[in-house]
């Protein structure tokens, strides 16, 4: 379809924190909320989905006759995004499209944020400073599972600090983490630059994805809930932490089409993002995934007010941040729609009397330097957020799956059983602000019932 377009580090030297080096902790703290508007979109974008079966030439004609000057197919399905002239108004671009034959619906290209807060910079870190870890029970779920590398998390952030690489087009130098050891990663895609190198250029992906699986028990940094499970990188989020919903979904629908050695590894799907508008592109993507058998789990948003989108969904699992007292973190959303609650941090506070900060801390770029264009530098820092709150979910589930459950639903619904209520929530109920509860891996592993293969 000739109108259509095709569907983004010197070195530094790295020493492990080791106990005998241990000293106070320092930091720079800032801000790194992204707010976006209710109804947000990029400038000069049209998400247009087309019937199944419409033929190319009938599609050109349509996005012709709507008013596109370009357009961009997506690899999964018969959707485009379409880029209309400068200054025109999105509203109407989207009825005429919507007026065209061979169309089934099209909307505004929505934004999506990261939940992050705040961010927290050490100068070095332990184990001991993962108060997170301890409050889900990590110790005792690792004595029954540690997962397997069979089970993949499909990470949709901001990149994942992976590999070592420098692009042949903007010359930017990669460099993979420290802490990884012998994760295991599975090819992965880019799509807000369009390539096959979804490396982090922002720092967010990679502390979401550490938090699932960075090397542990390897005598250095900091410890993964999941550490034996894989990642897959997928960067939908730009430098800023803002996405579209036409990459996220292309995202989605990457993650669920993947296949190694005729299986699919991807079982989880963590979305650490979230936005104030709807989109039918997103859910139809997501509810793809669910059907695929996916269990996908979203931060709730970190405006201290109603679950956003997509954690707002009856098929996600939208998840809360508690504080290291077991609090509802204050920026985190609440409502009906919230499922469960993980560790988010407050960077405010020290309720552990630890000498830090209660953030979450994970190995990531650091930030000064991400600021200067570099990234292969890397710290264990902290943030807050429900971004933070929500793999700890995602790797609780990967766990499951490596405990033999094939099914989403169950993984789910064990999750949710066994969680410790919080608040006012009665044995076996929940509540508005903290759902189900706090979720305890090690009490849904064994499965009570549910469904875990005899394997």
């Amino acid at each position: 379809m000739a109108f259509l377009l095709a569907a983004a580090a010197g070195a530094t030297s790295y020493r492990p924190v080791r106990a005998s080096e241990e000293q106070q902790l320092a930091a720079n703290r800032h801000a790194q909320a992204r707010v976006l508007a209710p109804g947000a979109h990029r400038d000069g974008e049209v998400i247009v989905a087309f019937v199944q079966g419409t033929s190319d030439a009938e599609m050109e004609r349509s996005l012709r006759a709507g008013g596109a000057r370009e357009a961009r197919r997506s690899r999964f399905g018969p959707r485009v995004l379409a880029k209309i002239e400068p200054g025109a108004d999105v509203a109407q671009a989207v009825a005429r499209f919507s007026g065209q034959p061979g169309v089934a619906y099209a909307e505004a290209n929505g934004l999506v944020a990261m939940d992050q807060g705040a961010t927290f910079h050490p100068n070095d870190s332990l184990y001991r400073f993962q108060w997170n870890l301890t409050q889900v029970g990590a110790e005792r779920t690792w004595g029954i599972q540690k997962g397997k590398p069979t089970v993949a998390v499909a990470v949709l952030d901001t990149g994942v600090a992976y590999e070592d690489y420098g692009d042949p087009n903007t010359g930017q130098q990669f460099r993979r983490a420290p802490d990884w050891g012998d994760t295991r990663f599975l090819p992965g895609y880019d799509f807000f630059n369009g390539d096959t190198h979804p490396n982090d250029d922002e720092g967010h992906g990679t502390h979401v994805a550490s938090t699932i699986a960075e090397a542990t028990n390897n005598d250095a940094g900091m410890a993964g809930l999941a550490f034996g499970c894989a990642i897959m990188p997928v960067k939908v989020l730009g430098p800023e932490g803002v996405g579209s919903f036409f990459d996220v979904a292309d995202g989605i629908d990457f993650a669920i089409a993947f296949t190694e050695n005729g299986e699919r590894p991807v079982k989880v799907i963590n979305l650490s993002l979230s936005s104030p508008s709807f989109s039918q592109t997103a859910k139809a993507a997501i509810d793809r995934a669910v059907a695929a058998g996916v269990l996908v789990v979203a931060a709730a948003g970190n405006t201290g007010g109603s679950v956003r989108f997509p954690a707002d969904q009856t098929n996600v699992v939208g998840v809360g941040a508690l504080d290291a007292l077991k609090e509802l973190a204050v920026y985190s959303n609440r409502g009906p729609e919230i499922d469960l609650v993980a560790p988010g941090g407050d960077c405010e506070t020290d309720d552990d009397h630890d000498g830090t900060p209660d953030c979450v801390f994970q190995q990531t770029l650091r930030f000064t330097s991400v600021e200067q264009g570099r990234y292969d530098d890397f710290c264990y820092c902290g943030l807050e957020g429900t971004s933070m709150a929500t793999p700890h979910v995602a790797a609780a589930a990967a766990l499951l799956y490596s405990q033999g459950f094939t099914d989403a639903a169950s993984v789910r619904a064990a999750l949710e059983q066994t969680a410790e209520r919080l608040g006012d929530a009665p044995a076996g109920g929940r509540n508005n602000r903290f759902g189900n509860g706090l979720i305890r891996p090690a009490s849904a592993l064994p499965g009570f019932g549910l469904n875990v293969s005899s394997k």
